[in-house]
């Protein structure tokens, strides 16, 4: 699966969806499954220097802020609730590894805006690179847009462009339809089992 094109996330969360959906459940696909594939996709997205590579620490990190930023971006969807005191504490547990600069610079539009960079170099700059992204999106007020599939064996990140804010699915053409389709299926085996045998 990959985002879709049309509704990418904006600026560097961007960024942050492209890493959280590198878990493809759906597919059973993970991007990140050792090391060695982890420092391939950082290179790729610019946030590790070519020579760099990730140790195990580090991968489990990784894990564990991946985990987190999709839980934290669940409870964004409708009936998510508040995010777990366990979840913010993972992700910011993480993020204290990533120390980083808060700076005013501008947006994509020339306004002033809030700019984090990283205070270092090497992994602690993968770090701070995705977690001030996700700050920044919540000073920016598109954090609550990125939500999780509502499909417990999806859960892929989408932005939700929807003028309501109340998008479920990260796509109605696959798991919208499915999942309409199934709930219609198990109305109608209710009704049907309710209404008994035709006499």
């Amino acid at each position: 699966m990959t985002i879709d094109p049309a509704h990418p996330a904006p600026g560097r969360l961007a960024l942050v969806q492209r890493f959280a959906n590198t878990d493809d459940r759906y597919n059973g696909h993970d991007e990140l499954a050792d090391p060695g594939q982890a420092a391939g996709w950082l290179v790729a997205h610019g946030l590790l220097a070519p020579y760099r590579r990730i140790t195990a620490a580090e991968l489990a990190a990784l894990h564990e802020l991946r985990d987190a930023v999709r839980e934290l971006a669940a409870s964004n969807g409708a009936g998510g609730g508040p995010p777990a005191p366990n979840v913010l504490a993972a992700f910011n547990r993480v993020s204290a590894a990533g120390p980083q600069v808060v700076e005013i610079g501008t947006d994509d539009h020339g306004r002033p805006a809030a700019v984090s960079t990283p205070h270092d170099s090497g992994f602690a700059a993968v770090v701070a690179r995705l977690t001030g992204a996700v700050h920044e999106a919540v000073l920016t007020g598109a954090w609550p847009r990125l939500k999780a599939c509502a499909d417990p064996s999806c859960a892929w990140l989408f932005y939700d462009t929807s003028r309501s804010r109340t998008g479920r699915w990260c796509s109605m053409g696959a798991c919208g339809s499915i999942n309409k389709a199934r709930n219609y299926r198990r109305r109608s085996r209710d009704r049907a089992a309710i209404d008994g045998p035709l006499s």
